[in-house]
């Protein structure tokens, strides 16, 4: 007997009926595809019958979220406007035009805004930015929040400057989000921007 059946539950339901063990018979129809992208179907439609969560909300990402809209100067206005932010974690990557997303902002409108209590949706990819320090996190949900806007006819999603936000990059260096490049801690006080700038410009 393999140790997987052994610490099975329901293994005394198998021996009785004889008969095959269905997610162990998944688990080798999945071990023996080659295909990535039908592996990658397979899996996901195994997780849906399971009840597996791609998307979560994330306690700790809001908890993240209300430090750095604190403690960012810039970002006062979303408290003195009670713009309302959800945060959730997904456990699918995503990609657009080819480029990995490590997060994304959304103005909830249509009508989401009937269910949805907020007013926009950061989303942080868990399979690709699961890389980041704890500093490039920080940096990451301060990108997210910059998209939060106000104009003439109310609250809208920012563009970036350029492919980030120059105020970032100035700051921080185009490799902000690089692997193994680390960041100041923006919520520490002090500015120590202009000596991650130099460093990330190097790597």
């Amino acid at each position: 007997m393999n140790p997987v059946c052994a610490q099975c539950l329901h293994i005394a339901i198998c021996k009785k009926e004889k008969a095959p063990c269905s997610a162990l018979e998944a688990l080798h129809k999945i071990g023996q595809e080659q295909d990535r992208q039908a592996k990658t179907e397979l899996i996901r439609e195994y997780a849906k019958r399971i009840g597996v969560i791609d998307y979560e909300v994330s306690e700790e990402l809001r908890l993240l979220g209300e430090q750095v809209i604190t403690g960012m100067p810039e970002l006062a206005f979303i408290l003195a406007y009670d713009i309302r932010v959800g945060y959730v974690l997904s456990y699918e990557s995503k990609k657009k035009d080819g480029k990995i997303i490590d997060a994304d902002c959304r103005k909830v409108t249509g009508p989401y805004k009937a269910y949805l209590p907020f007013d926009f949706i950061v989303t942080f990819y868990e399979p690709n930015m699961s890389y980041m320090t704890e500093n490039q996190r920080k940096l990451l949900m301060l990108h997210e929040l910059k998209h939060i806007g106000i104009g003439p006819r109310g609250i809208r999603i920012e563009p970036h400057d350029v492919e980030d936000f120059q105020s970032i990059l100035d700051k921080y260096g185009l490799r902000w989000n690089g692997f193994g490049n680390d960041v100041p801690d923006i919520l520490a006080g002090g500015d120590d921007g202009e000596k991650a700038k130099k460093a990330n410009s190097k790597a």
